[in-house]
């Protein structure tokens, strides 16, 4: 009896020693971000470590091992309204951040180090590893910093320039559009100058404007504390939610690790009153949200009127998002909501298209439940991934400032009745399914590898400055030795010319 409580111990203790206490930080991430990140963090649950996720928003799980820290505090920082149907450029775009960096996130950090149970994280330092929100939370790598433990990054898009540059990897500029842009592929030598110049601009200001900013804020709470550009280089890993179907393909340093769609699944039984309005709709169903970062009741009212015109005259039915009670009566195909099971929707048999802003998350949900797509963009990244799923031929991309009813109609006609379009939408979802290992389980590995070898030194790259990354001293050796050569030898031929000419001219 002794022998077995004995072995029971023992067994215990080394579970014990094998899970791993886990920080996950958001703190500023739009809900987006949360659900990105939160099959991984389930799947780690499920292995038995223990994990704390700090977020301004309510975290749907009941995992007994995941602790919740709602900072709400920072929630009027993340819903913001910005949705004001401009055509947003990558000059707009990168002054967008600029004021982001000086404002939201300088006040943010403030709120976020006045909150107890951060403190308490701060002064216990009780954890083996920290998964940070790679966007938008550069505040918080100073209490990252200060545990002092190995951190790896969650990036919940297909990577920013910034991180690139952490992690010294090729922008490659040449080949992949700036996801801030408007910009396809191939890229014309102005876009692709453009890109170059204003990324590097944008990483110069941020490293030492921006960020030297935030450095100076930090001091009070951590005096110590290295300037978060040298910081967010001590990244062990990058995981990146890149795929083909999604974005542009690009080449990778070891430290990056592609977990790409992790938040998509197989449809689930939907509620009874959805299950009949989407089993009723004969002639298809049509999904129409514009994610959860903005309120699409802002829409202007001549804007809101079209769609409605529109609507009214299609078969289908239509599931609408709109966040307030003020509407008037409506069109019987039209069922209004402020919430939708949005992938039990996607993947209801009935489901023709889906009229969306272009967030990655949501293209890669269409994707898998095979749903075309017509985007309508409210900037940030979503000009560059609505291009790409343009040049898949699986969605149309338009223009709040070109929309008009005609242009609306045709649009929607266009997708539902050419085959194409849901043909491409099948196509890219054999190749996103087509995965030897689920994304949340390869996040999990890397998390416990990086546990297990002390961090990831094995994996990165010699740091070196821009010029001899790309060569520049060599090319630069070489052309000047090829001119050298091209001149001596000029200069040798000019001689022996000037020789061989010489006695003709004395005979003369």
């Amino acid at each position: 009896m002794k022998g077995n409580i004995f072995l029971l111990l023992l067994a215990y203790q080394l579970a014990m020693s094998l899970t791993a206490r886990i920080l996950v930080l958001s703190p500023l991430g739009p809900r987006s971000h949360l659900n990105s990140m939160m099959p991984m963090v389930e799947t780690l649950a499920q292995k038995g470590h223990h994990l704390t996720v700090v977020t301004p928003h309510s975290v749907k799980t009941q995992a007994p091992n995941i602790r919740k820290i709602v900072v709400k505090e920072l929630l009027e920082f993340v819903d913001v309204e910005w949705y004001d149907f401009k055509r947003f450029n990558i000059l707009d775009n990168t002054m967008g951040i600029f004021h982001f960096f000086l404002t939201t996130m300088t006040s943010a950090y403030e709120s976020f180090m006045a909150n107890k149970e951060i403190q308490e994280i701060k002064h216990n330092k009780d954890y083996d590893i920290v998964i940070m929100d790679a966007i938008v939370n550069d505040f918080a790598y100073p209490l990252v910093d200060h545990l002092g433990k190995p951190f790896i990054f969650f990036d919940p898009g297909p990577g920013t320039p910034w991180n690139w540059a952490a992690k010294g990897a090729s922008h490659e500029y040449a080949s992949i559009p700036p996801l801030i842009g408007t910009f396809s592929s191939p890229m014309t030598f102005t876009q692709r100058m453009t890109n170059a110049v204003f990324t590097e601009a944008l990483l110069v200001v941020r490293k030492f404007y921006l960020l030297s900013t935030l450095d100076n804020l930090a001091k009070k709470d951590f005096p110590l504390a290295r300037p978060i550009a040298e910081i967010e280089k001590r990244s062990e890993i990058c995981f990146i939610n890149l795929h083909p179907a999604s974005s542009w393909p690009r080449s990778l340093p070891p430290t990056f690790v592609p977990v790409p769609a992790m938040h998509v699944r197989p449809i689930e039984p939907l509620p009874e009153d959805w299950q009949s309005f989407a089993d009723g709709a004969e002639n298809g169903l049509i999904i129409f949200t514009l994610g959860s970062n903005s309120r699409v009741s802002s829409m202007p009212p001549h804007i809101f009127q079209t769609f409605v015109r529109v609507f009214s005259r299609l078969p289908q039915r239509i599931v609408w998002k709109w966040e307030k009670d003020n509407l008037s009566k409506l069109p019987d195909n039209i069922k209004i909501v402020d919430w939708l099971p949005q992938q039990d929707l996607l993947g209801h048999k009935n489901t023709r298209l889906f009229i969306a802003h272009g967030g990655i998350m949501g293209i890669q949900e269409a994707i898998y439940h095979q749903v075309p797509i017509l985007g309508l963009p409210l900037g940030r990244d979503q000009n560059a991934l609505l291009l790409k799923a343009s040049q898949e031929g699986y969605a149309v991309k338009l223009e709040w400032e070109d929309l008009t009813e005609d242009l609306l109609y045709k649009s929607i006609q266009r997708i539902v009745n050419e085959p194409s379009y849901k043909g491409n939408a099948t196509r890219l979802s054999r190749l996103m399914n087509d995965q030897l290992v689920p994304s949340r389980e390869v996040a999990a590995y890397w998390v416990e590898h990086v546990l297990r070898q002390g961090g990831t030194q094995h994996l990165r790259s010699i740091d070196m400055p821009f010029y001899q990354l790309y060569l520049l001293d060599v090319w630069l050796f070489l052309f000047a030795s090829l001119s050298l050569v091209a001149f001596v030898t000029y200069k040798i031929a000019a001689m022996i010319v000037r020789r061989l000419a010489a006695p003709k001219l004395k005979t003369q």
